[in-house]
């Protein structure tokens, strides 16, 4: 429900965005950004009230005289309540969800159902005034509006000389101060909400007679603020007073605000604002205060972007920019501090807002500052990921010990953003690049850390990177091959899903169900990305020829550094997604022969690419043999070879065909002949290849070369169209390039027939259709005889009307007709003599039939005399058969 919700508060955050600022994406999906930021801060403070519920829960249980008011006598060698407590309080932080023994567990925050997103983000609110001594609060509020309401008031109309309003307002902040400081042990929580109280009035002060009416100088107003925030430190730190820290860090904060004329200097308010966050890092040296860092990250960069937005011109970058390097690092730093100050236990867990939102942030604000600078932008991403990667060797130099976490996280940034130096280099579309890449490590955090909002909104924030990638794409004429901001931001979006799917793949035991199908939709997302912006840059740079056999070397090479990977992480869905390159070769070779490229396919670099290809598709194969689904495994290996034997074909026949003095029937021959002598190779010696023909024999003598089989048997039955000249030989019945393929392909037919191993596609029906089609073969090869010796043209309806090719049909169907009968007889064929009977009758129907018409010319005479003689000898020698129940037992 709450992840729900938190994406519904999200888009429309954006759609609002997209509305105040309709030709700004940025500032749209910015607005998103905050807003998801604002309900991580909720979530988290309410799991935070329900881990100090839970371990007040576990004190009670253990000191049940504290209820009762009955002392407990123990003995002297059993651990004290305190050692007891502190022990169940640390599983307690280590572990939020457990609860004590025999209650229900308090639920997770993230478990827990929002009645609604208004009530999610005004939750804190209402706790803060409904809780300790909301009276004391609610004043404390109603009178810093009040004073800063009387000094504007007073500045307006000079009632009172502006000095003793000043004294009078500063006195009443050092009364409130000083009562708190007195009833900090009597009533802490009234004690500590004057002090806070106090200090918000002083800072007004101290602000208004500096800002507005220049009664101090500002050396010396600097002066007394710095005091200022060196007492709210050391008051929070002393007393442990987390509320006093923030209260104060409010009003510190919101002083410039309430007093603002419009007219004042950006150096002072930064110059103040660095202070209080000065006070701010102080106190995270001591304690991990984490609503402390977040008010002032969030209002310093929030402030800080619209001054930027209302009032920046380039003439205030040299006063701007130090303000903005020096918040990056005090923030950076401050992340640093909460990690480190966490429980032993604990030591290492990361703010992921403050961790990841601040380059976000802060790097947005930097390409606003730079933009008009030439190569800005990149410049400060490079520094910026040398600052990640420095600071994450030094602290795993320094504090490795439970900060694994935290290092691992600004590694990433620094690979990050000196990745992102290149596209920002060579093109001004970054944004897309950026959040890509930060989406990615909030889907990372959100894995290691079981945040599904955060591994939500990682996926939204690469979602709307694509759209603006995809929105500004436009790729300039002389931009390099490969070294172009278009094609470097399609990697980066690509890099951000597979990296997101590999985490989720890996973290998937924890996945919510909303979550399951999502590894594999970013993996084809990824893949997506890196094939398609590949084949545009090469489709932009390179024409014709070249085109196909380049993006196959580039999917080759894809192909062999993510088989890498995948076994370097053990990343099983990336092996399965692998074979996205045997797609990729059949769309090449078809882009080859019938598209672009008419020619060979060895052209441009296809003699690196497709020897590449098959060398990784069969290391694939061979290496993740065992990773591969077993499903995928025949499928690999036969579409393998059959792209194999398609491109030595078709390359052998293109070659051939620009042979001069020869015929075009060598080129015909070519593309039954290669594939024939590599299906005769497999059938009697590729067992011998213990990998991978030995290894998958089921594949090998079945699918994989059954259907090339049959598609060989296709295109005899075709060339049969074809008359066979062999120039510059001469024609020989049986022994030209051309029949000698037909009959061998028809051998190989048969001899897969009988084997015992056939496979069903070449059972008994195979038989009779091979025996069909070499039936056929013969009468062909009896016309192409009669077309080369008797000058008869080669068509049907030519060779049909000879009497020669009649005569010699006849004679060719008496002589199988004998052979058949003779066999039968001999061998008790019954079924063999009886297909040699029905061709000796269908022989003698074609007498009658079509020879008798020409009664008087020498071929139908010869015709008759040789079918009659044959008819005789058969009925001496092959008599038929007995049925299998006459034979003699």
């Amino acid at each position: 429900m709450r992840t729900a919700l938190s994406l519904l508060a999200v888009l429309l955050a954006v759609g609002v965005g997209m509305r105040v600022y309709p030709h700004s994406l940025l500032n749209a999906l910015l607005a998103g950004a905050v807003i998801y930021l604002a309900i991580e801060v909720v979530a988290l403070r309410r799991r935070i009230e329900r881990l100090e519920r839970t371990t007040t829960a576990i004190a009670r249980d253990d000191h049940p005289e504290a209820t009762h008011g009955t002392p407990l006598v123990r003995d002297p060698g059993e651990p004290t309540a305190d050692k007891s407590f502190s022990r169940q309080a640390a599983a307690a932080e280590e572990h939020p969800r457990a609860a004590p023994e025999g209650k229900p567990p308090p639920p997770s925050p993230d478990q827990v159902p929002v009645r609604g997103l208004l009530a999610g983000l005004t939750a804190p609110v209402v706790t803060f005034f409904t809780s300790g001594n909301p009276v004391l609060k609610i004043g404390l509020v109603v009178l810093f509006f009040g004073v800063a309401f009387l000094l504007k008031y007073a500045a307006q109309r000079t009632l009172i000389p502006i000095e003793l309003r000043l004294a009078g307002v500063a006195l009443g902040g050092l009364i409130l101060l000083a009562a708190g400081w007195r009833l900090r042990h009597s009533r802490r929580n009234y004690g500590l909400g004057l002090e806070g109280g106090g200090i918000g009035v002083l800072y007004l002060v101290v602000f208004a007679a500096a800002k507005l009416y220049h009664l101090l100088p500002l050396p010396l107003a600097l002066t007394v603020m710095i005091s200022l925030v060196g007492l709210s430190c050391a008051l929070a730190v002393l007393q442990e007073a987390r509320g006093l820290a923030v209260s104060g860090s409010i009003g510190g904060f919101l002083a410039p605000v309430l007093m603002s004329t419009d007219s004042g200097s950006h150096v002072l308010l930064f110059s103040y604002y660095a202070l209080l966050n000065s006070s701010i890092l102080g106190i995270a040296w001591f304690k991990a205060w984490r609503e402390l860092n977040l008010i002032g990250f969030t209002f310093t960069f929030a402030i800080a972007t619209l001054w930027g937005a209302s009032a920046y011109t380039p003439d205030h970058f040299a006063t701007t920019e130090p303000f903005l390097i020096l918040f990056f690092l005090m923030y950076c730093l401050i992340a640093v501090l909460f990690a480190h100050r966490q429980p032993l236990r604990l030591r290492g867990f990361i703010d992921g807002p403050l961790v990841f939102g601040l380059p976000i942030v802060a790097s947005g604000l930097q390409a606003y500052l730079v933009h008009d600078f030439r190569y800005g932008m990149a410049l400060s991403a490079l520094m910026l990921g040398g600052w990640y990667v420095g600071l994450s060797w030094l602290l795993w130099r320094q504090l490795a010990e439970g900060m694994r976490l935290l290092t691992e996280a600004f590694l990433a940034l620094g690979v990050v953003f000196a990745s992102l130096a290149i596209p920002l280099g060579l093109g001004p579309n970054w944004t897309a690049a950026a959040w890509a890449l930060e989406g990615a490590a909030m889907v990372w955090i959100g894995s290691r850390q079981d945040r599904p909002l955060a591994r939500l909104f990682g996926l939204l924030l690469q979602i709307g990177a694509a759209v603006s990638f995809v929105d500004g794409l436009v790729l300039p004429a002389d931009s390099g091959l490969l070294v172009n901001w278009a094609f470097l931001g399609s990697a980066l979006l690509a890099s951000a899903a597979l990296f997101s799917s590999f985490w989720l793949d890996r973290y998937r035991d924890q996945a919510s169900p909303w979550e399951l199908p999502l590894p594999p939709l970013l993996l084809a997302w990824g893949l997506s990305w890196w094939y398609g912006g590949g084949y545009r840059d090469l489709d932009h740079h390179l024409e014709g020829q070249t085109l196909p056999p380049a993006f196959l070397l580039y999917a080759g090479l894809t192909t062999l550094c993510l088989g890498g990977l995948a076994h370097r992480f053990s990343w099983q869905r990336m092996v399965t997604g692998l074979l996205v390159l045997l797609p990729i070769m059949l769309f090449t070779l078809i882009a080859q022969v019938m598209g672009w490229n008419a020619g060979s396919l060895l052209a441009g670099c296809g003699w690196l690419a497709w020897p590449l290809a098959f060398t990784v598709l069969y290391g694939l194969l061979a290496r993740f043999e065992e990773q591969l689904p077993p499903r995928s495994l025949p499928w690999g290996h036969s579409l393998g070879l059959w792209l194999l034997m398609a491109v030595l074909a078709i390359e052998l026949a293109w070659r051939v065909d620009r042979m001069a003095g020869i015929a075009e029937v060598w080129s015909l021959a070519c593309w039954g002949g290669v594939p024939m002598v590599v299906l005769f190779a497999l059938e009697f010696h590729g067992d011998r290849l213990t990998w991978p023909v030995a290894r998958c024999a089921a594949t090998y003598h079945g699918i994989a070369t059954d259907v090339p089989l049959l598609a060989l048997l296709l295109w005899t039955l075709a060339s049969f169209t074809a008359s066979g000249d062999p120039d510059p030989l001469p024609f020989l019945p049986l022994l030209n390039p051309l029949e000698l393929v037909e009959l061998a392909i028809l051998l190989l037919a048969l001899l897969r027939t009988l084997r015992p191993t056939t496979s069903s596609l070449f059972g008994e029906r195979g038989l009779i259709a091979t025996a069909a089609l070499l039936f056929i073969w013969l009468n062909v090869a009896v016309g192409r005889c009669v077309h080369w010796y008797a000058h008869v043209p080669y068509r049907f309806d030519a060779l049909f009307s000879s009497p020669i090719l009649q005569a010699a049909v006849a004679a060719l169907w008496s002589v199988l007709a004998l052979t058949l009968t003779i066999l039968g007889a001999r061998k008790a064929y019954r079924r063999v003599w009886l297909t040699g009977a029905g061709l000796l009758c269908l022989t003698v129907i074609k007498l009658f039939v079509i020879d008798l018409s020409g009664t008087g010319t020498i071929g139908r005479i010869v015709s008759f005399l040789v079918v009659g003689l044959l008819m005789l000898i058969i009925g001496f020698f092959a008599p038929l058969p007995p049925k299998p129940e006459e034979l003699p037992r």
